[in-house]
Parts: structure tokens; C-alpha cells; sequence
């Protein structure tokens, strides 16, 4: 994990340096530099408000699998995932079954309780993207400021979409399909560590995966039978997703422009698309979409949509990784 993450950040670095060469980095420093602090360190406040909020969604499922699990080792778990997630590339999809362990590590919940409570939590954290991003796209639509510029990211927005409600599907209405495909695949990995130890024999057999998978969905229909804790992480969901956007709309004001509300929740929706880089967080595509995004549907030029970019960027992206990283220091990730 290591490896990649160093990987990751490499071809993060440079991707975020051919950004400022291709946009101008003499501007792009002037444009920081006649910034408005104030609104910058609102920024940070609103980063810290977003990861807040998208804590609170986590309390609501853990808790609700484990009550007794305490509220400080939720928060430190969760700083910890985020930590793991954004600095490992494709994190938000390759780090959840590491996160799981860390859930049910050190206490009676069961690995695959676990997961399901992450995958729920991380789920509804990822709603808000859609609501907002839909709402906001007919807004701009009505209003005739869509350009034809922007069409092939709106279209790769709706099937990035189209993939979610998909996954979603075939999860939560098709488990035979989840059972067959994770059984299938468990042969060969069964065949290939049993050359070199038996430890995970045991663990690997038909009669243990279908049992975990088995508890797996009773998590899944405990938390879907839960309206109120939904509701509640629903709420906290959209809530975080105000307060992950407004940076965008705070480095415009730093720089002297105005920003309307629905393109900040557009260019923060379009984002979401840099994420298919294999790099940390996207990072290097999510600066881009985001800047490309601000001069198609905010009239800016391009180095101060990419300063704007940055300001977004290190609100919530770096202010995430800073926070989680001290979280993560805290918490032996190898012990046993």
C-alpha cells in the first residue's frame, strides 16, 4: 500500500505541475498572494464543518451495528479510513475492506458487520454528490448557461451515476448475484495461497464465505429497517456536502468574484470525475474538472479558476489528509 501510495503521489505532483505550467504559475502565485485571508481560513473552517458532519453519518451506522463501540474510537476509525482513502489511489473502492477490520478490530462485531455499516455510511456520504449535482444542472440548464463544452462531462457525470444506482441494485436486489460472483472468485485465491500457506483455508471455504455474506445482508437489512438513523444520516450527509462546497464559493470571494450557488454545486459534482485518475484522490483530474468546470459556467479565466480550484482543494482534500494522518498515527493499522 505504501507503494502505491508514493506512486500515486509522484504522478499527483505531476499532474498538479504541468496544471500550473499550462495555466501560467507567475499568475497563479499573484492570484494566492492578492487573495483574501479571511475568506481562505473560512475555507478551512468549512473543510473542518464537511468532515464533521460526514463523521456524524458514520457514528449514526456504527452505533447502530455496535452500540458499544465508544464514540472516540468511531471518530479516530473514521479519521483513519479517510486518512487511508485519500491518500491510496482508487481508495475510496480499494481501502473499505481495511477499513472494515478497523471497525470490528478490538471488539465484538464481526468483520462483515463491519463492512456494512462502512459501505452504508460511505453511501449515504456519497448521495449529496447526485442531489445537489441534479439540482444544480437544472438550474444551469433553465438558466441557458450550459455550454457545449461541458457535454461530455455532464454525460459522463450522469453514467458515473448510472453505475451507482447499478452497483446499488444488484447489491441491495440481486445478493444471489453478489453470492455466486464472490464465491466464484474465492476458488482461485483459495488455490493460489494454499501454495504458499494454509493459512486462509479455513477462512476461504464455500461454508465460511457464504456464512459472512450471509451476515453481511443481515447488517444491510438491520440498517435499511432503521428509518430514523437513514433519515438522521441523510441529513448529516447533505449537511457535510453544504459545507464540502462552500469553499468553492469562499476562493471566489477571496478573489474578488461571486459565484453563483448552483454552479458551485455543479463544479463540485463534475469533480467528483477526477477521481477516475489513478492517482490520490484524483488529485491533478479534480483540480482540473473543477477549473475547467469554473471558466465554462463561472466566466472566469483560467488562472484564477485554478487558484480557486487549489483553495477548494486544500480546504477539504489536504485538510482531510492532515487531520486523518494525525488520527492514523494514533492507531496501530498492523496490530493483530
Amino acid at each position: 500500500m505504501k507503494r502505491r501510495a508514493v506512486s500515486g503521489f509522484i504522478l499527483a505532483g505531476v499532474l498538479l505541475a504541468a496544471l500550473v505550467v499550462v495555466v501560467g504559475g507567475r499568475e497563479v502565485i499573484d492570484q494566492i498572494t492578492a487573495a483574501d485571508r479571511r475568506m481562505l481560513w473560512l475555507g478551512v473552517l468549512s473543510g473542518t464543518l464537511a468532515l464533521t458532519f460526514r463523521g456524524l453519518v458514520w457514528g449514526r451506522f456504527v452505533t447502530l451495528v455496535d452500540d458499544a463501540i465508544s464514540r472516540g474510537r468511531v471518530v479516530t476509525i473514521f479519521l483513519t479510513a479517510m486518512f487511508l482513502k485519500y491518500v491510496t489511489p482508487y481508495g475510496q473502492v480499494a481501502t473499505e475492506p481495511l477499513v472494515a477490520h478497523l471497525v470490528a478490530r478490538d471488539g465484538e462485531m464481526a468483520f462483515e458487520d463491519g463492512l456494512a455499516s462502512v459501505l452504508s455510511a460511505d453511501f449515504v456520504n456519497y448521495v449529496p454528490y447526485y442531489t445537489f449535482g441534479f439540482i444544480a444542472l437544472g438550474l444551469v440548464v433553465f438558466d441557458g448557461t450550459l455550454g457545449s463544452g461541458m457535454l461530455s462531462r455532464l454525460l459522463a457525470f450522469c453514467g458515473l451515476f448510472g453505475v451507482l444506482l447499478s452497483t446499488v441494485y444488484v447489491v441491495t436486489r440481486r445478493p444471489e448475484v453478489v453470492y455466486g460472483i464472490t464465491l466464484a472468485g474465492s476458488k482461485p485465491i483459495r488455490r493460489l495461497t494454499g501454495v504458499f500457506t494454509d493459512r486462509f483455508d479455513d477462512r476461504l471455504e464455500p461454508r465460511v464465505i457464504r456464512s459472512r455474506l450471509d451476515g453481511f445482508y443481515g447488517t444491510l437489512d438491520a440498517i435499511s429497517g432503521d428509518r430514523r438513523t437513514l433519515a438522521v444520516g441523510t441529513v448529516y450527509a447533505h449537511c457535510g456536502m453544504l459545507f464540502l462546497m462552500l469553499p468553492v464559493y469562499l476562493g471566489g470571494v477571496a478573489l474578488g468574484y461571486r459565484i453563483a450557488l448552483p454552479v458551485v454545486a455543479l463544479v463540485v459534482a463534475l469533480g467528483k470525475l477526477g477521481s477516475v485518475l489513478p492517482s490520490p484522490g484524483g488529485t491533478g483530474g479534480v483540480e482540473a474538472i473543477v477549473a475547467a468546470s469554473l471558466v465554462a459556467f463561472a466566466g472566469m479565466t483560467e488562472a484564477p479558476a485554478l487558484t480557486v480550484a487549489f483553495i477548494y482543494r486544500l480546504s477539504t482534500y489536504w485538510l482531510t489528509i492532515a487531520i486523518g494522518g494525525v488520527a492514523a498515527s494514533g492507531l496501530t493499522i498492523d496490530r493483530p
